[in-house]
Order: structure tokens, then C-alpha cells, then sequence
């Protein structure tokens, strides 16, 4: 296929102090791409770094913005309004593509179809990873086992297999707990000029909600994402996750837990995560499937995630909102 048949895509990456992740996870795996390169924009969105951030970003060649409110999401929208691409994706500092053809095989539907509004990415495991990453690497979405229970995973959305990639169909009742995706970038620009900050897991909501219901999946290529390295991170990333939730919780259009409908299941997982040996054995049997000893450290990442969640929640003083 020709360049100019290749639509242009953008990456947005708000950082801090990231300097070790961007030179040797993410960026690495973008520049190795095997995609016209005049048709890859990275955006490097640092929120006043106080390490080398700024100047691995630029032996690359990305271009850098700034965003001065220590703020993730907000970081993202500063990258989305300065993007030129057609299509548009935000990764962390600690993601990286797993093979070099991740582009060309995510583009591909959104060239075949034009009714795909998004692609959703397939994370996956990398023997290198700490154990409590790869723990939860195995499933598609990257989700714990408690959001396991109070979300849906693609094989709920897959609709027909095509050449390379998987037709999916979302509805408001069906929308994956999914925000790291590639998306045609027009369709998110409402969004982005009513909100403040760029909330991932909202932008496949708000695309369906605009009547937008076709979306890719491909799951022989996907993202490594380098997200827990020890129990303490596990705890400061579930928190912060509730805190970023709560902000408008009673606003958002993706909603991972409903208390009506929801508070059953959330029992029953207290009461699961407490018992210990059922949490043992469901970890000795995932981890002779997949081979792999790391799954062994469920039952303890299940505890400290739940009762971060848990507290997070309670001392937020938005705990009727959350639960909506």
C-alpha cells in the first residue's frame, strides 16, 4: 500500500520525570514501528519534569508541550487539541508495542470499514515483567480480577472475525472498560471541547452514545504495559484511579460499578478475596495454564486491591456518587 493511503496517527503521552520509560519502554517500540514515518506524531506532554524527560523526548524527535497541572487527563486533552493525526491514542510512559507491525494491524480496520470509530488495544504479558504485572497481563484489558466481575471483556463484543482483526459492536449496556484504544480522532472533538481533561474510559462511551456502535479488535498484536511493581504501587494506583473516578462520578457515561445491580457481585467478592483458599486454588490453576508462576500472586494482589479500592472510596467523601 501506498504512503499516502495511510492515515496519520498521533500519540499523546503526558509524563513526569519519566525519563528511564520513554528511552528505553515506549519509544523505542514506536520509532521501530514499521509504518511511514511521516505519518507517526508523538506528543510528549511534561508536566515540568525535573529530570531528563524532556531531552530523551527530543533525540527522538517528539514534539514537546507542556502542561502545568500534574495532571494526566489533562495532559491528554493539551496532546489531543495539538494533533494532526486522523487517528489518535494516548499511552503511558511505561507502555510499549509488541511487535513492530502493532500500527499497520491496528490501522487496517479503520481502512477496510469506515464505520470503525475505535480499536480497542489487547494488552499482554512479557516474561520481564514484574510478577504482579504480568498477574493481571493475561487478560485482554489488563483488568483485575475484581473488575473482571463488574465489566465485560471483547467476547462480549465480537460480532464477526475479518481478515486480521475481529468486527465488535458496542451499546451502552456493552461498552468494555477499555479507554486505551486508537480512535478516529473527529469524533471525540466535542468531548474534548466540553471537558477539561481527557478521561479514557470515557471516550469509547462517549463515541457510542454519539451513535457511533462499530469498533476493531486485534489481538495478534497489542501493548506491554509495565503498570505494578510492588504492592505499595498497587495500592497508590488503585487510589488515585478512585480518585480520578470521583471527580465526576455522578457525570460520567461509563459507569464500572452500579450499586443496584452491581452490589451483589461485590460481596461475594469480599467474601471470595477473604477466604484465601478459593483465591489459592484459582491461582494454582490459572498459573498451570498459562505457565507461568507470576499468577501465583493473585490472592495477595486481589487483597490489596480490593481494600484500596475499598478505603479509596469510603474516604473520598463521594461514596454515594462512586457507587451510582
Amino acid at each position: 500500500m501506498k504512503n499516502d493511503k495511510f492515515p496519520m496517527v498521533s500519540i499523546c503521552m503526558p509524563v513526569y520525570n519519566e525519563q528511564e520509560d520513554l528511552k528505553n519502554i515506549s519509544l523505542p517500540s514506536i520509532f521501530k514501528q514499521d509504518y511511514p514515518k511521516n505519518k507517526i506524531e508523538v506528543l510528549i506532554i511534561d508536566d515540568y519534569s525535573t529530570d531528563k524527560t524532556v531531552e530523551v523526548a527530543k533525540s527522538f524527535g517528539c514534539k514537546i508541550l507542556k502542561n502545568g497541572a500534574k495532571d494526566n487527563e489533562t495532559g491528554r486533552n493539551i496532546g489531543y487539541k495539538k494533533a494532526k493525526g486522523e487517528l489518535f491514542m494516548c499511552l503511558d510512559a511505561d507502555m510499549a508495542f509488541t511487535t513492530k507491525d502493532f500500527l499497520r494491524k491496528m490501522v487496517k480496520p479503520f481502512i477496510e470499514d469506515k464505520r470503525i470509530a475505535g480499536n480497542f488495544i489487547c494488552f499482554k504479558p512479557n516474561p520481564k515483567q514484574p510478577a504482579l504485572t504480568r498477574c493481571i497481563s493475561y487478560d485482554p484489558f489488563q483488568r483485575d480480577p475484581i473488575y473482571k466481575i463488574v465489566s465485560i471483556g471483547p467476547e462480549k463484543i465480537i460480532k464477526e472475525k475479518k481478515d486480521g482483526w475481529f468486527l465488535c459492536y458496542c451499546t451502552k449496556k456493552t461498552i468494555p472498560p477499555q479507554g486505551c484504544m486508537l480512535y478516529r480522532k473527529a469524533l471525540v472533538k466535542g468531548y474534548s471541547q466540553t471537558h477539561v481533561q481527557l478521561t479514557d474510559n470515557e471516550i469509547p462511551a462517549y463515541i457510542v452514545e454519539k451513535g457511533n456502535h462499530y469498533f476493531a479488535f486485534v489481538p495478534s498484536t497489542g501493548v506491554e504495559h509495565w503498570i505494578f511493581k510492588s504492592l505499595k504501587e498497587i495500592w497508590f494506583k488503585r487510589a488515585r484511579n478512585i480518585q480520578i473516578y470521583s471527580r465526576i462520578a455522578d457525570k460520567r457515561t461509563f459507569k464500572w460499578f452500579r450499586l443496584k445491580k452491581d452490589w451483589p457481585k461485590a460481596a461475594l467478592w469480599v467474601l471470595y478475596t477473604n477466604s484465601f483458599i478459593f483465591p489459592i486454588i484459582s491461582s494454582i490453576y490459572k498459573a498451570l495454564k498459562y505457565k507461568d508462576v507470576a499468577l501465583l500472586s493473585e490472592p495477595i494482589l486481589n487483597l490489596v486491591s480490593t481494600y484500596s479500592i475499598i478505603y479509596s472510596t469510603v474516604s473520598s467523601g463521594k461514596m454515594f456518587k462512586i457507587l451510582q
